[in-house]
């Protein structure tokens, strides 16, 4: 979101940010969007809801959207509006139609709702399934334009009943001015840490959330356990660390080691220590959403192992360019073997790192990508013209 109002910017076009106080690591708006002439903004305050409590949250996130009702309304000269994914969207949506001047609507989908929350266990009830993907088509009627970030997420929204010619896919990027590989020698990360250089790190760097299948990191990690110059790096936190880390214990892993969040500014660092990276996700997730360490570490010249759905255009996609494994998330054995064939072939993992990079390049640079959006920006804008 950064990159793309800070190019968007750049590209000589005005932007009003309305957003919510955060509460996490970043600030609320960078001091880099402050130097544009053309830049505003409106903070909401909104209330801090236990992430846990998912009746109390999705009733703060329609109260944050009828909040942004003023916000929107008080903005007089624009020419489209950009609605961020989140499970209140279609909230968003329509304060955005019925305030918004009729101005077009662009729904950007990164991690699809209810879907996601369906295929990682959170949403079992038929009934709750059932009302939500209503919901979600509303959502989708409301807006003149849906950015999907896969081939995998268009599907989906094609078998949800949307118009081939309302969707475009514009994948999330990395940053290429910036992300960049880091030399050990240079790695503040391994320095932080004190990492020996002679051991094999598998690594997850991210959130450990319910799309996260630490189960099986679980079940390879004990396939490994033998090998004991393999370590499996899990970085960052999440609502599933702290069960994941009682079930290491309690299996007696010692190849499995936990490390806290890194600020913004490490990930090049972070992503740079591994020897190979492992992204596990649920079956039914991938087309749900997408993991945006992918890119970021094709740009650090990393190669991926992934643990996904077999029949998804992600799972394809790395071992048909070969940039990286994808292997079935029902088989932890194969996900074993495909980390011992890393482990085994420096060659195989060099020339697998340097298709990824020059892959990353191609598709998924900020360089290329905010351009699509920008284009795309002036399309519907101009759409009725």
């Amino acid at each position: 979101m950064k990159a793309m109002v800070e190019d968007t910017l750049s590209a000589g076009i005005d932007v009003h940010v309305i957003s919510s106080h955060t509460t996490g690591q970043n600030e609320d708006i960078p001091e880099e969007f402050c130097k544009y002439s053309g830049f505003t903004f409106s903070i909401v305050e909104r209330a801090v809801v236990d992430k846990h409590a998912f009746v109390k949250r999705y009733l703060s996130g329609i109260k944050f959207a009828w909040d942004c009702r003023k916000f929107i309304r008080n903005v007089q000269d624009y020419d489209l509006i950009y609605v961020q994914s989140c499970p209140t969207a279609l909230y968003n949506l329509l304060i955005a139609r019925l305030f918004g001047n009729r101005n077009p609507i662009i729904y950007s989908i990164q991690d699809m709702f209810p879907g996601s929350s369906i295929a990682s266990g959170v949403m079992k009830s038929k009934w709750m399934q059932i009302v939500f993907y209503q919901l979600q088509k509303i959502a989708y009627r409301y807006s003149d334009a849906i950015t999907v970030i896969s081939e995998d997420m268009s599907d989906k929204v094609l078998e949800q009943g949307v118009r081939e010619g309302k969707i475009y896919e514009i994948v999330n990027w990395y940053d290429d001015r910036t992300v960049q590989e880091v030399h050990w020698e240079d790695n503040r990360f391994v320095r932080k840490y004190d990492l020996p250089k002679d051991k094999f790190y598998v690594q997850y760097a991210g959130t450990m959330g319910y799309v996260f299948d630490y189960q099986m990191v679980l079940k390879v990690a004990e396939l490994l356990k033998d090998y004991t110059d393999i370590e499996f790096q899990m970085i960052g936190k999440g609502s599933q660390k702290e069960t994941f880390m009682k079930e290491k214990e309690r299996r007696g892993l010692i190849n499995i080691v936990f490390y806290p969040l890194e600020p913004e500014h490490m990930v090049s660092d972070v992503y740079s220590t591994c020897s190979a990276c492992l992204i596990p996700l649920k079956r039914g997730i991938i087309g749900n959403s997408v993991p945006s360490k992918a890119a970021l570490l094709m740009a650090c010249k990393r190669p991926i192992i992934n643990s996904v759905d077999k029949d998804s255009h992600y799972y394809r996609m790395f071992n048909e360019n070969q940039i990286g494994i994808s292997v079935s998330n029902e088989d932890p054995e194969a996900l074993a073997e495909a980390i011992l064939r890393l482990y085994h072939d420096k060659s195989l993992r060099e020339e697998m790192a340097v298709n990824g990079y020059h892959f990353g390049k191609e598709h998924y640079a900020r360089s290329k990508n905010t351009k699509k959006l920008i284009d795309l920006f002036y399309t519907i804008a101009n759409k009725d013209e």
